[in-house]
This record gives structure tokens, sequence and C-alpha cells, in this order.
């Protein structure tokens, strides 16, 4: 669908807009929005404002079908040198790997979702996979959900297989519910397997805009009955040791998933879970006060993942607004029994938008009495844990997570 807009005397369209109505508003995702666009702005005639990313819409709206030459509306382009809030601020490592291979390539919110996903490599700057004894993909049938199968990847270790069976771990990729496949983030996959000789398995869950919250929750949940299943017998796990793991939304998902399975009885209990810059609350905004939300302010304008980036991933997945505050899109917003969920390794960047919920997170365990390892990589933004050849602090976090897999499981 294409919006004719206005603002200011200015006319332009909103391209590949997906309108979702609610009793009192109408949400309006855009592809592509000229970043001048992103003050109060009239759609249709309707009076609209905008949380710098999409623009909701109350009153009536129009589709504009007459043809007009609007004005000439044009995305930035590269380069996008660091922000001056964060110049000083920034990790040095990734300061100059940033600009040395970064600044010249265009932002994932500032055009059509079909090119990012074409595009290749998700975050650049990872290193080499591992060996391990066998790389075998499944497409697994649902027990408790709808939708098609779901495709799997499970990496399994060199070496003699324990008595009891390889400890699992679950690894869901980042990329905001929006971006990613099966071969996101299988460096990371590759190092838990084969440094912590577990079985690593890797989920294809389905994305938004096309499948929004909670397809992606619905296709991991799908992956662990499985692993605890059919998965267990084709490959030989042991299912008193199982952790869930992921980064950035699969930090979410991680989180969400071992929520859900302590009020399951027919759930092993999950052992441990491995969060790496998780999105924790999707209730955050730049404008909050809420301590949770600090870093939204302080760190809007990083690099990887400034507050725009993050609220266009959030429209995409979350498109009712009503459900930001649901408790599997917000794990930090829970109302169940903390004290059971499993000791928690959470990595966080300090100059990410989402350290302070990652943070929130983290204490929200603790208080609860239950083990957590938080750490802050001081100066990085978001990805760092994709980023294991550039940075050091990439290395640390995959580290952190495989010696704690050989702790506990």
């Amino acid at each position: 669908m294409r919006l004719l807009c206005r603002y200011r005397g200015r006319r332009f369209f909103l391209y590949d807009c997906r309108i979702t109505p609610s009793r009192h508003e109408r949400l309006v995702s855009a592809t592509i929005m000229p970043r001048w666009v992103h003050q109060t702005i009239r759609i249709g005639g309707g009076q609209g404002y905008d949380r710098k990313t999409l623009s909701l819409i109350q009153g009536p709206w129009t589709e504009e079908t007459k043809p007009f030459q609007p004005l000439k509306a044009t995305m930035p382009e590269p380069p996008y040198p660091l922000h001056p809030s964060v110049t000083d601020r920034i990790n040095p490592e990734y300061k100059d790997f940033y600009n040395k291979h970064v600044i010249d390539k265009q932002v994932v919110h500032h055009q059509p979702i079909s090119v990012s996903r074409a595009s290749g490599t998700l975050i650049p700057g990872a290193g080499p996979k591992l060996p391990v004894a066998s790389a075998r993909d499944f497409h697994i049938p649902r027990r408790e959900t709808s939708g098609p199968d779901i495709l799997v990847r499970a990496f399994t270790p060199i070496g003699d297989k324990p008595e009891s069976g390889w400890p699992l771990c679950i690894w869901f990729h980042g990329g905001g519910w929006v971006l990613g496949n099966i071969d996101t983030e299988n460096v990371i996959a590759t190092h838990l397997s084969n440094r912590a000789k577990c079985v690593t398995i890797c989920v294809d869950y389905r994305l938004a805009p096309e499948d929004p919250f909670p397809a992606a929750i619905d296709d991991c949940w799908e992956s662990l009955l499985w692993a605890i299943s059919t998965g267990a017998d084709e490959l030989g796990l042991d299912t008193s040791r199982i952790a869930l793991s992921g980064s950035s939304a699969g930090g979410n998902l991680t989180s969400v998933l071992c929520q859900r399975a302590t009020t399951r009885s027919d759930i092993p209990p999950i052992k441990l879970q491995l969060l790496s810059v998780p999105v924790a609350d999707n209730t955050a905004v730049v404008e909050s006060s809420d301590p949770a939300h600090a870093s939204w302010k302080e760190n809007e304008f990083t690099p990887a993942l400034p507050a725009e980036k993050m609220m266009w991933y959030r429209y995409h997945y979350l498109p009712k607004r009503e459900d930001w505050a649901h408790p599997e899109a917000s794990p930090l917003l829970w109302k169940g029994d903390w004290f059971l969920l499993p000791p928690a390794v959470i990595v966080v960047g300090e100059m990410d938008v989402l350290r302070s919920e990652g943070e929130a997170l983290g204490n929200k365990l603790s208080d609860a009495g239950v083990a957590v390892d938080l750490h802050v990589m001081k100066g990085q933004p978001h990805p760092f844990i994709a980023m294991d050849e550039a940075l050091e602090d990439g290395r640390r976090a995959i580290t952190l997570f495989v010696d704690k897999i050989v702790e506990l499981l």
C-alpha cells in the first residue's frame, strides 16, 4: 500500500505500508519513510504523531488514489559517521571496525526489508565456524501450535558421546524478529558445540512483519518440544541437561521460553539461560523516566541499534501496541514465579539502548534468589557477541557462555 502524506506543506509518499487498526488508533508502518518525516504529520487528512520510526494515526485516513507528482522524498544515504554523543564513549576496537567496514553501509531501517534479507551477512565481524562432528538439518512438525514445519540445525561436537547422552543448548538468533535465518550466528553455535561439548540447535523461526508476535515464540517453543522428544532420540541427548540461549531478539525468546517452561510439568527443568543483549522490555521508549529504560535516552544515537532502529523492529514484530506489555513480549514484566527460573549469564553492552533492561532483568532474577552472572561490556554497542573476529569482547562473551555450559551442564 502507498499512502500520501503531508508535512508542513510538503507532500510525499510512504511506501510498502501496513495498516493495523485498533479501537482508538491506526498504526501505520512503512518500509520507506524519510528521516525528516519523524515529526507530527498529517496522513490522508488524519492527525498523527510518531515514535521516531512509525506514525500512530488518529481519526479518519484515506489512501490517495488520484495521480500527482509529489516532491521527491529521499532516504538518508551513507556514510553514517558516529554520532557526537557516542564518539568519546565507544569502545576503540569497535570504533575502528565501524569506520573501516560499517560507516559506508546503508542501515536496515532505511531500506526495504527484502534488501536487508538478501544482503548476506547480518552483522559483519564474525570469525570462522569451529569444527564439529556433524551439522544436520531437520524439518520438525508441530505438536501444540499451528503453522508450517520448522527448520532446525543441530551441531554435534567431536568426540565420544557421554553415556547419558549429549548436553543440549538451543540457540535463538538475533535480528529484531525481522532479520536472520538458519545460518545466522552459526559461528557462535559451533563455538558452544565444539568447546562446551554439547549439541547446539539453531532455529529458523518465522519473521515479522509477515509473521508477527507470537509466531517466533511458537516456533522456538516447538523446537524445545521436539528436542526433548524425537530430537533426543535422533541426536542422543540427555534431556536433564538443557540450556536455552540467544542474542538480542533471541535473548528475548530465551527468557520467554524459560518462563513458560516453569509452568509445565512435562518439560524437564531448564538448567541454564544464556542471554546476550536481550530485549527484556518492549514498553521502553526514549521518553521514559523508568530506570529500567535509562539507556534508551543515554544511548539513543548509538551505532548498531539506535533507538530509532529498535522501534522499527518493534513495530514490525508487535504491530498491536497492546501487546508491547504482554509478558511474552516483555519478559521483564512477567508475573510468574521468578525463583523457579534457571541460573543466568547475561552480557550487555554499556553503549546499547537495551543495556538498562538487561540489567533490570538480571537484578530481578537475583532478587528472586536465582544465580546471575551479569557482565557489562564497557563501551560496546549492541551486536558484539556476533563480532568475535573483530572484537575481544565478542570472544569474551562467547567464552563466558562456554564456561557456564561446562560448569552447569
